[in-house]
């Protein structure tokens, strides 16, 4: 059977763009071109290119106002206006799409999410095909069938629903998504719904009665409160079920061969990384034979001597530095990368080579904990990669992937779980792997991150006050700092 895998692009670039831009972290290229919204989306494509190994593949788009605006004039309304800088990113999303050998659609009146309920009404038809819907908006959750499964992405993660996952957790058919949005309203898309109505009591009226039908047909056997909002909003319950129905029939010739997912245009699609400066991609795209991972774990640190320079990583079980448990320490330089396991870590190791390494501030407190002063690294990549504006997290992964270093992300190694927010510890052997690979990491891309600083001027900033800064707060974060409380009292 052949995987049909169906993207929401207009999502997937809305999602890309907001996940920096509400940090006022907006990438662009050197010409002032914006491009973090294209940037997400490239990395996001390529994610399920290489999860999902799809035969055919397509990706929708929305065109402007659609039917749904016709019937109901304020559709939509009342959604912020699609920032400019997003705008922009559009066309060359497209673009990129083409030269990445991957079909896209938009389509004059519909929706991104109609060209998706069409294709996957061709995968139920067709049983040669199984659909994988790749969005965040559950909207389309009402498209899965025995055919047809979704990947809803979530912020760090994804809940991938077929018909029986789907029923067991909402105890309705997916196709009664509409039912519930008749009910609920929709305040994203502004359906109004029934007024004062939400989730819970929605889903526990379609448990009951199945549908929309249903729920008026046994009107009477409702409590008097429910049966006013259902009277009062009957019309605007129909009209919200009109509009929050997918169209499955556009009237579209799809041949499928069209959406076979085709080899990438490599001259075009370089060209187009070299002007948007995804200089990680292009790296990506050059063929070159990489050696494989070296590391070892210290069993005596009376072997370990640091004499050249080298990078420092501390690797901590949660993300809490004045509580987490140290699990190691990484060591990176020109000659091999070491893991020394916390319980037999020694500070009479640490001297003046130890130089570089990320969130120093984290190293500094976690270490002062146990009554060890270090206070030789004089580089901070995360600090570095601040002042130049990329987009950084707690979890050095984020980085390091965006400049192709393949670090798997820490909640996907230590968060197992997810619901209790609960970190667990792996096995030696992983933990020395994953701390070894972001020593490794910053040992060899200081030298990137040094060039840009003094390229942008920035040396002094973060030599002289942002560095020497990590201490001091380091120092307020673990003794705390001195107030008096009268002259609070006055303020």
């Amino acid at each position: 059977m052949e995987k049909l895998i169906m993207v929401d692009g207009n999502n997937l670039l809305f999602r890309s763009y907001y996940a920096t831009a509400y940090t006022g972290n907006l990438m662009k290229n050197s010409k002032g071109f914006p491009t973090n919204g294209l940037f997400g989306f490239v990395n996001m494509i390529n994610k399920i290119v290489t999860e999902e190994k799809p035969t055919f593949m397509i990706v929708a788009f929305d065109k402007g106002k659609t039917f749904r605006h016709n019937e109901y004039k304020e559709y939509k309304s009342g959604r912020a206006e699609t920032p400019n800088e997003l705008k922009m990113q559009f066309p060359y999303a497209k673009e990129l799409l083409t030269y990445m050998g991957i079909k896209y659609y938009e389509i004059d009146n519909y929706e991104a999410d109609d060209i998706i309920g069409t294709f996957s009404r061709y995968c139920e038809k067709d049983t040669d095909y199984e659909g994988v819907i790749i969005s965040s908006d559950k909207d389309l959750l009402q498209l899965i069938s025995d055919e047809v499964e979704i990947k809803l992405l979530k912020q760090k993660d994804y809940i991938r629903y077929n018909k029986e996952s789907f029923k067991k957790e909402y105890g309705i058919d997916p196709i009664k998504i509409i039912d519930l949005k008749a009910l609920m309203g929709d305040s994203s898309d502004n359906i109004p719904g029934v007024k004062g109505i939400g989730e819970k009591t929605a889903l526990k009226l379609l448990q009951d009665y199945n549908s929309l039908d249903g729920i008026y047909e046994h009107i009477t056997e409702l409590s008097p409160k429910l049966q006013e909002k259902l009277l009062t909003d009957k019309d605007n319950a129909y009209m919200s079920y009109n509009l929050a129905t997918i169209v499955k029939d556009i009237p579209m010739d799809i041949d499928i061969n069209d959406t076979k997912v085709k080899e990438a245009k490599e001259t075009e699609l370089r060209n187009l990384y070299e002007e948007l400066e995804f200089y990680s991609f292009l790296k990506k795209m050059e063929k070159k034979e990489t050696k494989p991972f070296s590391y070892r774990i210290v069993e005596n640190i009376n072997e370990v001597n640091i004499t050249e320079p080298t990078s420092i990583y501390l690797e901590i079980l949660g993300y809490n530095y004045h509580t987490s448990k140290i699990l190691g320490i990484a060591l990176s330089n020109s000659k091999e990368n070491i893991y020394i396991p916390y319980e037999i870590f020694d500070a009479k190791i640490l001297n003046d080579n130890i130089k570089y390494t990320y969130d120093l501030k984290k190293l500094y407190v976690a270490l002062k904990r146990d009554n060890i002063i270090f206070d030789k690294v004089n580089f901070d990549t995360y600090i570095a990669a601040y002042l130049l504006e990329y987009n950084i997290k707690d979890d050095i992964a984020y980085l390091s992937n965006t400049l192709n270093y393949e670090i798997p992300f820490y909640d996907n190694i230590y968060l197992k779980n997810k619901t209790k927010n609960l970190y667990e510890e792996i096995s030696l052997e992983e933990t020395a792997k994953m701390a070894c690979l972001k020593a490794n990491f910053i040992y060899e891309t200081k030298d990137f991150f040094f060039d840009k600083l003094k390229e942008k001027e920035l040396v002094n900033l973060f030599d002289e006050i942002e560095v020497p800064l990590s201490y001091t707060l380091g120092d307020m974060e673990a003794n705390g700092v001195c107030v008096d409380a009268s002259i609070l009292d006055e303020m």
